[in-house]
């Protein structure tokens, strides 16, 4: 049996879930790095290509400069659209060690309970598997958690460099309004 197979087999449903959060996770960790990506220069003049955040700014923000209250507003909206996704992140990383220590406790509570009957061949397997069941989904739970808080610190580095981008070129744009 397969790593991936064997560790499905021994968490459970537990180990479905936290598969889920993670491939919510990661989906919502890229996409979030997609929209943070930088400009090669923040140059006003230029209108810079590309989906992201910071170069939808700048193209509109060019075409509003004389309008200081407009401006402001984009600029409002475009610091929202960078914190997107932030919340829903750091929501995934704290619920998959929550998820692990649920099949902990799930791997727990077989255990105890195959304890219940009479010694034998039977209860000390299961008593085996409900400490795998233990182990593999706690053990699950922090694989993900660990990499998705590096993630969010990074990302959220990342959103600190962009937000100062903006306001540099908000700053530059209604310096250069007559």
């Amino acid at each position: 049996m397969s790593g991936v197979a064997w560790v499905f087999e021994q968490g459970g449903w537990v180990s479905y879930a936290l598969a889920a959060v993670s491939i919510l996770l990661w989906s919502a960790v890229t996409i979030r790095a997609f929209n943070l990506r930088g400009l090669h220069s923040l140059n006003i003049e230029e209108s810079p290509s590309g989906s992201q955040a910071l170069a939808r700014f700048l193209r509109n923000a060019r075409r509003i400069q004389k309008d200081a209250g407009r401006l402001e507003l984009l600029a409002e909206r475009t610091l929202r659209q960078l914190g997107s996704m932030r919340s829903f992140i750091r929501t995934l990383v704290a619920v998959a060690p929550l998820l692990g220590l649920l099949g902990t406790v799930t791997g727990m509570v077989e255990m105890f309970g195959s304890m219940e009957g009479a010694l034998g061949s039977e209860s000390e397997s299961t008593v085996a598997g409900g400490i795998s069941t233990a182990l593999v989904t706690t053990q699950l739970g922090l694989v993900i958690t660990a990499p998705g808080l590096v993630a969010a610190y990074l990302l959220t580095r990342q959103q600190m460099k962009r937000e100062r981008d903006v306001n540099e070129v908000q700053r530059l744009l209604q310096g250069a309004a007559p």
